[in-house]
C-alpha cells in the first residue's frame, strides 16, 4: 500500500512497532485495529470475521501481561514525532474524565456508581498543534477511586508524564478550573513549564506585591481593554451529562459572541492550608474574557485565566486566547472515544479488560477526532488524509463533489462527507458523518485492489 502522510495515517500505523514481548500478540494488535478501523464503534466480536479471531481478541484484552501504557506506546511515540514540526510548539491540554459502564454484574476492579452503572476516572492529556489539530495522546492515567487522586499532585503527575515523552520539547499546558491549585502552579513554574489555565472567580491576588488581596474580577475591572473579537460559540447540549458538569459548561445554542479581553499581571499569595514549603507568592500573568452584551437570557462567556505566557502586546494576549480555545478539542476527544469507538458499551468484565480495550480504542479515536480537523484545513493536500488507490477511488464514486488531479484535504474530506449523507445547509461536517464516509468508501477500495490484483495475475499468466 503506497505510504501516507504522517498527519492522519492508517489505523494500524499508530500501532507500528507495537512490543508485547511476543510476535503473536504483538500481530494480534494489528489484525484487531484493522478490524476495527472499518467501524470504531463495533463491538469486538462482530468487528472479525471468524470464531477463532474472536477468541484471540478476548485472550489479548484479558492478557495480564499486556498493560495500556504497552498498547499506547506506539502511538504516543508517534504523537511526539507529529509535535516535533519545524517551528511547531504544541499545547498539551490535559482534563479527567469519567468512564462510565451500565449493567447491575460486577466488574473486577470498577467503582460502583449506583446498581446500575459502575465506572472510573482518568487523566488524558492531548498533544494539539497552535493551529488546533489533534496530534495524538501522550499520557493516560487512569485513578483507582481513591480519595485525593484528583489533587494538583495527580495534575502534575501527568505533566510530568506528558513532558517525559516529548523529550526536548517545549509544549504549552492547557487546563481547564479543575486544575486551578496553587500547588499545581508553583510546580509548573519551578519546572519551567508554561501554562494556560482558567481559574475561579473567588480566588484572592494581589495587584502587586504590596497590595492588599483583592478577588480576581475586582483587580481585573481596573484595567483597559487591549483586544476585542467576535468568535463563533459551537453549540453544547447537555443530554447525558451529570449535573455537575452541565454547572459547569451549562447548555448553550450555536451563536456569535463579541469578546472584551484585558490583560494585567498579578500576585499570587500562597493560600492559608498550602504547605509551608511552597513559594510565599507567584507572580503571573492574567487574562480576562468577558461577553459584555450576551443575548437575553443566555449567560455570558468568561474566562478568567491564569498564564506564564507574555502579554506584552494585543498579538500576544491574543495568542493567550487562542490557547485556552483549543481546550475544547479534548471534549470532543471524549465524545469520539465514547460515541464515536463506543467505549462506554464495552461488555467486558474487569477493569484489566477495559483498559486494554482503552489502549486500542484511544489511538482510533484521535483518528476520527483528526480527520474533521484536517478537513477544516484549506492548505493540506489530500494525500495527508488519503492514500493514492483511496482518493482514486472517492474520484470515482463522488457524483456530488468533482475532484481535480490534486484536490486539498478539505476538498476530499467534503467529498468523503457527502458521501456519508452530509448536507452543505447543515454547516462543517462532524467525524460521525466522515467515518460514515470512510465506511462507505473502504470496501470499494478494497474491491480496486482485489480487481487490480487479479487483473495483474492474468496478465502475468499470459506472458
Amino acid at each position: 500500500m503506497p505510504s501516507k502522510s504522517p498527519l492522519v495515517g492508517a489505523a494500524v500505523d499508530e500501532v507500528a512497532g507495537i512490543d508485547l514481548g511476543d510476535a503473536r500478540l504483538n500481530a494480534r494488535v494489528r489484525r484487531c485495529v484493522m478490524a476495527l478501523e472499518r467501524n470504531p464503534a463495533a463491538g469486538f466480536p462482530s468487528a472479525v470475521e471468524t470464531v477463532a479471531e474472536r477468541e484471540a481478541v478476548y485472550r489479548l484484552l484479558g492478557n495480564d501481561r499486556v498493560t495500556l501504557d504497552d498498547l499506547l506506546a506506539p502511538h504516543v511515540q508517534q504523537t511526539a514525532q507529529r509535535a516535533e514540526a519545524p517551528g511547531e510548539r504544541p499545547l498539551i491540554v490535559v482534563d479527567k474524565t469519567a468512564f462510565v459502564f451500565a449493567g447491575e454484574s460486577e466488574r473486577a476492579g470498577l467503582t460502583r456508581l449506583g446498581t446500575a452503572r459502575q465506572g472510573f476516572d482518568a487523566f488524558v492529556a492531548l498533544a494539539v498543534s497552535r493551529t488546533r489539530v489533534p496530534l495524538g495522546v501522550l499520557a493516560i492515567e487512569p485513578l483507582d477511586g481513591n480519595a485525593g487522586q484528583s489533587s494538583a499532585e495527580t495534575w502534575t503527575r501527568v505533566v510530568a508524564t506528558a513532558d517525559g515523552r516529548l523529550g526536548a520539547r517545549h509544549p504549552i499546558y492547557v487546563m481547564d478550573r479543575e486544575a486551578d491549585a496553587y500547588r499545581l502552579f508553583a510546580a509548573l513554574m519551578e519546572a519551567g513549564r508554561d501554562f494556560v489555565v482558567r481559574v475561579a472567580a473567588d480566588r484572592w491576588v494581589r495587584e502587586h506585591a504590596d497590595a492588599a488581596p483583592e478577588l480576581l474580577p475586582t483587580v481585573v475591572a481596573r484595567t483597559p481593554v487591549c483586544l476585542q473579537r467576535t468568535v463563533k460559540l459551537t453549540r453544547r447540549s447537555g443530554a447525558g451529562k451529570p449535573r455537575a458538569a452541565q454547572r459547569r459548561h451549562p447548555p448553550r445554542p450555536e451563536r456569535e459572541a463579541a469578546l472584551a479581553i484585558r490583560a494585567c499581571a498579578i500576585v499570587m499569595p500562597r493560600p492559608p492550608k498550602a504547605p509551608r514549603h511552597l513559594p510565599a507568592t507567584l507572580t503571573v500573568n492574567l487574562v480576562h474574557v468577558l461577553e459584555e452584551h450576551p443575548p437575553a437570557d443566555v449567560g455570558p462567556v468568561e474566562w478568567l485565566i491564569v498564564t506564564t505566557l507574555p502579554i506584552d502586546d494585543a498579538g500576544a494576549v491574543g495568542a493567550v486566547v487562542d490557547s485556552y480555545r483549543a481546550r475544547w478539542l479534548i471534549e470532543e476527544y471524549f465524545k469520539a472515544l465514547k460515541s464515536g469507538c463506543a467505549y462506554e458499551k464495552r461488555q467486558l468484565e474487569s477493569r484489566s479488560a477495559l483498559l486494554n480495550a482503552l489502549g486500542i480504542l484511544a489511538p482510533l479515536a484521535w483518528r476520527l477526532l483528526a480527520l474533521r480537523s484536517v478537513a477544516d484545513d484549506t492548505g493540506t493536500p489530500a494525500v495527508a488524509v488519503l492514500d493514492a488507490d483511496e482518493l482514486h477511488v472517492l474520484r470515482k464514486i463522488s457524483r456530488d463533489i468533482p475532484l481535480g488531479p490534486t484536490p486539498t484535504a478539505a476538498e476530499a474530506l467534503t467529498a468523503l462527507a457527502r458521501l456519508g449523507g452530509h448536507f452543505p445547509q447543515n454547516g462543517r461536517p462532524g467525524w460521525k458523518v466522515l467515518w460514515t464516509g470512510f465506511q462507505k468508501l473502504l470496501p470499494c477500495v478494497e474491491g480496486y485492489r482485489l480487481a487490480r490484483a487479479e487483473l495483474a495475475a492474468c496478465e502475468a499468466a499470459d506472458m
